[in-house]
């Protein structure tokens, strides 16, 4: 429920604000940014009080708050007063409760599962993920169409209501570490970063990941453009494609425990990431014929989707089995900040590179740069677990 809720956010927020506040293209970039940017800003904050508080609780919360602040906006509907300040501020409490959201939850999943289990578990949340992906965008413009934008953000907040009831029911009893003497904000910053820095395996891996997520968000700024522009694809086309990767999503989260025990965690990272890339040649090499590009594109979408996705299920996996349990908070929020910093950053890279080399390069870069982020683990494959047992005994 709350996976679908952020998906429908996402998709009737901009369509409120361009609808009921007159939102130009400055603006719905700036509402973008309030969505994301005072997460990753404050996620140390947020890894700080998931590492030392119960995370149900915490999870809870955010449900309730996220549906509070989207409930503003039909209250303000209600009475003519949907403003561009209001969205933003919507934008800015739901991002930075998503964000404590996500930190509690990525923490929670260990105290509700043994390390063996981790890997399935992680595989069936990220199927969970990639439904809402499938379904959480359509709903949200059907909705909007049906109802309008500001009564489908009042659906969307009905979906956190539920999210934060079904938590409720869980009643298994949380392990949290007892706190410090005192901490700090600097303390909290200090913990993430040398936690993920002294692991050889947890640091490949976050430097992996960090090299997908800028070479990804080039996909940002482009990947719409290119199709409708250089492919000559439709609105309607461009979403079927997109909508594909949904699917390459489900069949990446069944086949991510497979792969880690047929070929171990070592292989099965190197292996998607190498597969994710190399699928990616075909968007440059697409050619201007809607009904060919859009085959071409829809096979990166879904062996592309299903490849990373093996790979985020490990390496999400690894990290929770390696770190200790009283820092994963803190961990996580260290790779939430990087990605938070780098995609904006990548998006602005691609669009500046696709400026002056072109477009068909910028994309061929895209690939490079995927493979690139395998190497990281290539190079350090003495500290990465070869088999699953290892893996366990870590």
């Amino acid at each position: 429920m709350s996976a679908v809720g952020s998906r429908i956010t996402r998709t009737a927020l901009p369509i409120a604000a361009i609808v009921t506040a007159g939102a130009g293209a400055i603006d719905l970039g700036f509402l973008t940014v309030a969505l994301t940017l005072p997460g990753a800003v404050l996620a140390w904050v947020g890894g700080g009080m998931v590492d030392r508080r119960r995370r149900r609780p915490l999870m809870i919360g955010a449900d309730l708050v996220r549906a509070a602040a989207l409930l503003a906006i039909p209250l303000a509907a209600a009475f003519g007063h949907v403003t561009l300040p209001l969205l933003f501020a919507v934008a800015i409490v739901t991002g930075v409760a998503t964000m404590l959201y996500n930190l509690a939850d990525h923490v929670f999943i260990t105290d509700l599962v043994s390390s063996k289990r981790l890997l399935d578990a992680n595989g069936k949340r990220e199927a969970v993920d990639a439904v809402a992906e499938i379904s959480g965008p359509a709903l949200g413009g059907a909705l909007v169409a049906w109802l309008t934008a500001p009564v489908a953000i009042a659906a969307d907040a009905f979906t956190f209501v539920v999210s934060a009831l079904l938590l409720g029911k869980i009643r298994k009893r949380e392990a949290i570490a007892p706190p410090p003497s005192a901490t700090s904000f600097v303390d909290d910053v200090r913990t993430g970063i040398r936690v993920v820095a002294r692991n050889g395996t947890v640091r490949a891996l976050f430097l992996a990941t960090a090299t997908l997520t800028f070479c990804m968000s080039f996909m940002a700024s482009l990947y719409t453009l290119f199709a409708l522009s250089d492919l000559g694809l439709s609105p309607a086309e461009l979403g079927v494609t997109i909508g594909c990767g949904g699917i390459g999503g489900l069949a990446g989260a069944a086949l991510a425990a497979p792969a880690a025990t047929r070929f171990g965690p070592r292989r099965a990272l190197i292996g998607a990431l190498l597969i994710g890339g190399a699928i990616q040649v075909l968007i440059p090499l697409a050619p201007p014929v809607p009904a060919i590009a859009m085959t071409m594109l829809i096979a990166t979408q879904v062996i592309g989707d299903g490849a990373l996705t093996v790979y985020l299920i490990n390496e999400t996996t690894l990290r929770q089995r390696l770190l200790p349990a009283e820092s994963l908070g803190r961990a996580a929020a260290t790779w939430q900040v990087a990605t938070g910093l780098l995609t904006p950053a990548g998006a602005l890279a691609g669009a500046a590179l696709a400026e002056s080399i072109g477009m068909r390069p910028t994309l061929w870069m895209l690939a490079i740069g995927i493979a690139l982020a395998a190497a990281w683990l290539i190079v350090a494959r003495r500290a990465i677990p070869g088999r699953v047992s290892v893996a366990l005994r870590g």
